[in-house]
């Protein structure tokens, strides 16, 4: 085969997809959001270093540079670090610190699937059951509530009308 002129100049990231990766019931069971956060995670830990060296262990991206990648809300994107925390896919190496004269820090994160520069990968959504999730140590208060009361909430509309009373249409 002859060169491909058309992808020498080319800028854009690229990350390898698993698809065993994707036939996991932890895959399965994150959010879409979630999703393409483990996918914009993944790049970044080959876009963001100069060499051709993988930094995880390093991983960063703040909420709403992630949010802006995604195209969603900054809790959107916040819900979805949790839930891939929670699911084993990543794993916080250093929380983020709030900086109000400028020296906050965000959250660095490990993928767990991929191997870093001192170990090798861990592969904690290999070992993920349903209804057994690790724990969310970054991100907590940005995860959903569980919605079990939700039809006790909803109002109804036409409710039927009480038994033994029949209505006559007019």
């Amino acid at each position: 085969m002859g060169r491909d002129k058309r992808n020498e100049k080319r800028q854009q990231q690229f990350t390898k997809w698993i698809y065993a990766h994707r036939l996991l019931p932890a895959w399965q069971a994150l959010s879409f959001p979630a999703r393409d956060a483990y996918f914009h995670l993944q790049v970044r830990c080959y876009a963001d270093t100069k060499a051709a060296r993988n930094n995880n262990g390093e991983v960063f991206r703040s909420l709403r540079d992630l949010s802006s990648d995604m195209g969603c809300s900054v809790k959107t994107a916040g819900a979805a670090l949790a839930d891939l925390q929670a699911k084993g896919w990543i794993v916080a190496t250093n929380p983020w610190q709030r900086g109000t004269d400028g020296t906050g820090k965000t959250a660095t994160f490990r993928l767990t699937m991929l191997p870093t520069e001192k170990r090798a990968a861990t592969n904690e959504p290999e070992r993920w059951e349903d209804g057994h999730d690790y724990p969310v140590t970054v991100y907590a208060s940005y995860r959903p509530k569980p919605r079990t009361g939700r039809k006790r909430n909803l109002k109804i509309q036409n409710p039927p009308p009480p038994f033994g009373h029949t209505t006559v249409p007019e």
